[in-house]
């Protein structure tokens, strides 16, 4: 049904709010932000630099990875093209350009989601082995819902204290339903200083990807 071979992570999105110095807060400095792309295209290959009215944004259109900065978030975008640990080394890396130029130390509200794929061996959809698994529902009963179901998935959330709110989507991928998407979305509340321990929760995303999660869709029911 599933070969754990071809479970692939395909996108790492991570962000955090930074603490204005001043209230009320303003926008990034419109000169300061062609510094910074000046700084991170040294490294790394964003071709595309749009200035926007609070903010800016770096793309890649090739993968649509971006850098994004606009009031006090700054986000990182980027697809996963050879393996999670060099994308969250990029990530990282960035975080550390943006927040030096700026001088940025007072952080809040990290978050990060991982975006994976995982086929469905056979001819079978992805929406047929969730329900046939998991739900004892008949048809009759999809039916109250009305007409035209194409997916069936399953959300999840759990509330682990200092680790983070994990939000857990589990549904067919809408483009090709032969494949199941995974969505794992963990909150990190409150806020923290410096990026030291922000490597160690975006890695837990791709540690509950391969553990927990991989292992309960493997799992007999």
């Amino acid at each position: 049904m599933l070969d754990h071979k071809l479970l692939r992570e395909e996108r790492l999105i991570a962000g955090f709010f930074v603490q204005p110095r001043k209230y009320p807060p303003g926008p990034f400095d419109r000169g300061q932000l062609a510094m910074l792309y000046s700084k991170v295209t040294e490294k790394y290959n964003y071709p595309n630099f749009n200035q926007l009215p609070n903010g800016a944004v770096m793309l890649q259109p090739a993968t649509q990875s971006h850098v994004q900065l606009q009031e006090l978030l700054v986000q990182v975008n980027e697809a996963i093209e050879l393996h999670f640990n060099a994308t969250k080394e990029k990530v990282l890396d960035i975080f550390e350009i943006v927040t030096q130029h700026f001088q940025l130390d007072n952080l809040a509200n990290l978050g990060v989601k991982l975006i994976a794929r995982w086929p469905v061996s056979g001819d079978r959809q992805a929406s047929k082995f969730l329900e046939d698994k998991y739900l004892k529902i008949s048809e009759t009963s999809f039916g109250i819902l009305g007409p035209g179901r194409d997916a069936t998935g399953f959300r999840f959330h759990f509330n682990r204290g200092s680790s983070g709110l994990y939000d857990l989507r589990i549904e067919p991928h809408l483009q090709d339903l032969s494949k199941l998407s995974i969505e794992i979305d963990i909150q990190y509340p409150g806020l923290f200083s410096g990026l030291k321990g922000v490597g160690p929760q975006i890695q837990a995303a791709y540690d509950y990807l391969f553990s927990e999660v991989k292992s309960f869709l493997e799992s007999p029911v």
